[in-house]
């Protein structure tokens, strides 16, 4: 037969497939959604015979009867009318698993879609005293099959020939008329007999294992058998997991720290080269605060993307990770979670950027869904500058609060809020979930292995690129709409802006820059907007300079400390500066410190509920393929934050 144009790469989860995708394809690749989904699957070009090949690494699955949503669609992919429906199949199966992939097998035969069959991890099979004959099972499957080990083998010759016998598969056991039955249970929700069915394909399987494998005795007991006495023991198991993602988000934190102040030093030569080269004037504004900034603001992320996706990527590459979601499954399913669901939660201390990109692991798209809507409560480390901030404003060094430095406390207690209302609110979302079926979570504990590092560093290459092209022209727009409204406004307000600003910049010629900078914010649209805010804001102890504060750390929360910098006449690095000029401020109408201790904890229990970062929105938006949840969490989360601050700044009035 004629040679597909277009080769879907069909098969379990880690059987080699996705490292056999890219030794065909390399750096051709890129990641896309599927036709009319969120579901993303690789997609390459390949030269064969003089003619472009696409191939297309579909995300695993273990059966075509499946409960979770995403692989739904993979099997839609599979069976539809559409144009992008693949033309040939390219079925990896992992022969150290035969019996389970053969399962799959069974029900993609059905379908009646030309394929060629590639066994993987031989050596596993191997070391299970498992030895299969490729012939008998080209033989009994009706399609040619041939070894190879995508981890080791790099002359893909074998697999090239191969490509040049596609044939129509073998049935295993008799016909079940299985894509019309595939569409009723998708529609009803479950099948009647699935479970009888499994078992007589079982059977029919097993008579093709007999025909086609030998069994040989095997003496030393393997290393993952005796490793996983560890990793999945009963209580070390979790202290051993902790330690391991403690190292990890350590490794995202210190690995990103130069390269994002290189990023951000290359931004700043960037901006002073472009204001040299230009005229002062409103147009080099534009171009080194409103687009170069918001660009800063997209590629500084790239950074701690790229390392957490490299760090997961080994541990999901060596064989850790599902078994960290094994031992955490049943603490999160409690919570309408599951065990996939506990990494994006801890990345999101690092960031929920990468963190909300890193719940694709999971399969349940209402697992998917509660989890991303947990991410964004925990405390990323753009927090963090806010929270020093406001406590050394606030609270001297030397108090204690009981056996606890009072520093150390209210930040500590910060971070503890958001994993209490996060447990809260996932427990909510699953009260008013309609998916009341048991969401399929099917774990098999592969052998552990050298991570590739190749693939893994390609892989988070990958995600960052997809991170760029996406939520990254949602950042720069939002951030040059930022711009504007904090360079412009009424015609009569920025006249009189300019006209106080000579006034007093006469009066204290050393901070000229300083006094107009304030007095045209104050005036522009983002000042009057803040001035809007003071009325909402002053009953949680704000006034209308944090409210433009809290306008502008929507680009990125620790914008906050640059905001609040320029308000007081004060440069950023100069710290000692914008404490005690905030010190120094007293509320006319009580007499109190206008920032004191209660606006420092009313801001902190604000800014640890509020969704107050449009970065996280805009990649939540593209993971969801809707604004409508980031839209919703914006105004939930502010409710939450606005109702927790005011109680805090009430209760702080009055007990401290």
């Amino acid at each position: 037969m004629s040679l597909p144009k277009r080769i879907a790469f069909v098969g379990n989860p880690n059987c080699g497939k996705s490292t056999l995708f890219n030794r065909l394809t390399g750096l051709t690749q890129k990641t896309s959604n599927l036709p009319g989904t969120t579901v993303e699957a690789s997609t390459g070009n390949l030269q064969l015979n003089g003619e472009k090949i696409e191939l297309v690494d579909l995300p695993g699955i273990y059966s075509l009867f499946t409960q979770s949503e995403d692989e739904r669609l993979v099997v839609q992919h599979l069976i539809g009318n559409d144009e992008s429906k693949p033309e040939g199949l390219l079925l990896v199966i992992d022969a150290s698993n035969l019996r389970r992939n053969l399962l799959l097998f069974s029900q993609v035969a059905e379908l009646g879609i030309p394929a060629v069959c590639v066994l993987t991890l031989s050596d596993s099979a191997k070391r299970r005293g498992v030895k299969i004959d490729a012939e008998a099972l080209s033989e009994e499957l009706g399609i040619r099959c041939v070894f190879f080990n995508p981890r080791r083998e790099k002359n893909t010759t074998p697999i090239l020939e191969l490509l040049q016998s596609f044939a129509i598969p073998k049935l295993i056991g008799q016909p079940t008329q299985l894509a019309e039955r595939l569409s009723t249970y998708w529609q009803q929700g479950k099948l009647p007999g699935l479970s009888e069915e499994t078992l007589r394909r079982y059977i029919d399987i097993e008579k093709v294992i007999g025909r086609t494998t030998t069994k040989f005795p095997v003496g030393l007991k393997s290393i993952t058998l005796k490793l996983d006495q560890f990793f999945t023991h009963k209580w070390l198991g979790y202290v051993l997991f902790a330690m391991i993602m403690m190292i990890l988000f350590q490794g995202v934190f210190s690995l990103a720290a130069k390269p994002m102040e290189w990023i951000e030093m290359g931004f700043q030569q960037l901006t002073n080269g472009i204001e040299q080269l230009l005229p002062a004037g409103m147009v080099t504004n534009f171009i080194t605060q409103g687009l170069i900034g918001g660009l800063e603001g997209v590629v500084v992320f790239v950074p701690q993307i790229f390392v957490l996706f490299f760090l997961i990527g080994i541990l999901e590459d060596s064989g850790y990770m599902v078994r960290a979601s094994f031992i955490t499954d049943r603490i999160m399913r409690k919570l309408g979670l599951n065990g996939r669901s506990i990494i994006p939660m801890i990345g999101g201390f690092a960031c929920a950027i990468p963190s909300i990109m890193a719940t694709r692991s999971i399969k349940s798209k209402k697992e998917r869904l509660a989890t991303m809507l947990v991410v964004p409560l925990m405390s990323c480390s753009a927090r963090l500058p806010v929270y020093v901030l406001l406590v050394s404003v606030a609270i001297p060094f030397a108090d204690f609060w009981g056996p606890f430095h009072a520093q150390t406390f209210v930040i500590t207690a910060a971070y503890m809020a958001g994993i209490v209302v996060a447990i809260i609110l996932a427990l909510i979302f699953q009260l008013f979930q309609r998916d009341t079926t048991q969401s399929e979570f099917i774990l098999e504990l592969p052998a552990y292995q050298r991570p590739r590092l190749q693939t893994v560093m390609h892989q988070a290459w990958l995600k960052c690129l997809s991170f760029l092209s996406e939520a990254g022209k949602v950042i720069v727009i939002i951030s040059m709409i930022l711009w504007f409204l904090s360079n412009f406004g009424p015609t009569e307000a920025m006249k009189k802006a300019e006209t106080e600003g000579v006034i007093l910049a006469q009066l204290d010629p050393s901070h000229e820059s300083e006094i107009k900078s304030n007095l045209r914010l104050e005036a522009s649209y983002a000042g009057h907007l803040g001035k809007a805010f003071e009325p909402l804001i002053e009953p949680i102890g704000y006034d209308w300079k944090t409210g433009i504060a809290l306008i502008t750390s929507f680009a990125a929360r620790e914008v906050f400390v640059g905001t609040m910098a320029t308000l007081f006449q004060s440069s950023e690095e100069d710290e000692s500066g914008i404490r005690q000029k905030m010190q120094a401020q007293i509320n006319p109408k009580t007499g109190k410190p206008l920032y004191g201790l209660p606006y420092a904890l009313s801001l902190i229990v604000f800014y640890a509920f509020a969704l107050q970062c449009m970065s996280t929105m805009a990649v939540m938006k593209r993971e969801i393929g809707s604004w409508n949840w980031p839209i919703a969490l914006f105004f939930i989360y502010g409710f939450i934050a606005y109702l927790g601050a005011y109680i805090t700044y009430q209760a702080a009035n009055h007990f401290l």
